[in-house]
């Protein structure tokens, strides 16, 4: 997911509300997210489904891979077939929810 640029961006609450569809397009197109403010401080954040899936997807790769670091650390190593296994089930289920 691309980072917010915050001259571009950040949108008050109330502008937000009255130009939802805008920056529901504005998302779509740039693939950045958009920062909602509410009393000059962040409270909530617009992305697309793609953007959320793909934030959730590299949420797991990173929770296999710190679970094997941490086997690892104590002593309880997984063969090589065990863990590419892992990964192209991953992926698979990556592919047939596209």
């Amino acid at each position: 997911m691309r980072r917010p640029l915050l001259t571009e961006d950040l949108v008050p609450v109330n502008e937000f509300r009255s130009n939802l569809a805008e920056w529901m397009k504005k998302v779509e197109d740039t693939q950045r997210p958009v920062v909602v403010t509410q009393r000059g401080r962040s409270a909530a954040v617009l992305v697309s489904p793609a953007m959320l899936d793909e934030v959730e997807e590299e949420r797991a790769l990173l929770q296999v891979a710190l679970r094997g670091m941490r086997e690892s650390e104590a002593g309880e190593l997984v063969e090589d077939e065990q863990v590419w296994a892992e990964v192209d089930a991953l992926l698979r289920s990556k592919g047939a929810q596209q």
